[in-house]
Parts: C-alpha cells; sequence; structure tokens
C-alpha cells in the first residue's frame, strides 16, 4: 500500500531497521555506502537507512505494480491518473510530486509512472 507523505509497503519514514525488518522481514540483500548508510533491497523495493546513531528511514523507492494508493494509482499509471487521484499532486512531464520538504515523487517515462518514492529533500 501507498500513502503519500507517509508509507510505502508499510514502510514510514523514521522508522527504525528493526521496524523494517519487522514489517517487511529479511532483506535479499543488504548494501552499506561510504558514508554508512545502508540499502535495504526488498526486490523492487528499496529502503534507505540512515547512518545516524537513530539508523531510521530516510527515503523508500518501489516500481512494484502491486503497491497502490487507496485510489488504485501506482506503477504504471499514466500522469493523469495521478493528477486526478492522487490529492495534492502536482504534475511535470517527468515527476508528479506530493508534499515540500517530505516528499512522494511519482517517477514519470512516456507519460507513465516507473518509480515512486518517498523521502525527505534536503536543502
Amino acid at each position: 500500500m501507498i500513502v503519500p507523505q507517509t508509507e510505502i509497503a508499510g514502510v514510514h519514514l523514521l522508522m527504525s531497521a528493526p521496524g523494517v525488518r519487522r514489517a517487511l522481514g529479511a532483506p535479499r540483500a543488504v548494501r552499506t555506502s561510504a558514508d554508512g548508510s545502508r540499502r535495504f533491497d526488498y526486490g523492487k523495493t528499496k529502503v534507505y537507512i540512515s547512518a545516524t546513531g537513530d539508523g531510521t528511514v530516510f527515503r523508500v523507492t518501489t516500481t512494484d505494480r502491486r503497491q497502490k494508493t487507496a485510489s488504485g494509482a501506482g506503477v504504471g499509471s499514466s500522469r493523469a491518473a495521478i493528477a486526478r487521484t492522487v490529492r495534492g499532486a502536482r504534475c511535470s512531464a517527468s515527476a508528479c510530486v506530493v508534499g515540500a520538504r517530505r516528499v512522494t515523487r511519482f517517477a514519470l517515462h512516456d507519460g507513465r509512472v516507473v518509480r515512486i518514492t518517498l523521502g525527505y529533500v534536503i536543502d
């Protein structure tokens, strides 16, 4: 389930790493970047955990067509469908975005959603 500004696949921003494991189980792979942050790989869904002491989720992405909003929008949906059914969505040719600091981004290619990202914008 996708709840714009809140969660993707049951994972919400600032959730702890153990909370992610409770929600999604063991990841297929865990990758650690040079800055110490980690990426939990769940196939078509990726969860990014900060390198800070609290180690919380700062971004979630999915290309999974099974993940949908309550109105049925998700990967594969048209730009028009996102604009019509996702409250607060601002659309351009490349993406539909909800929010300013906490952002849900529906990335578009040829007018269709190809990836959905929930995360924070850092200025």
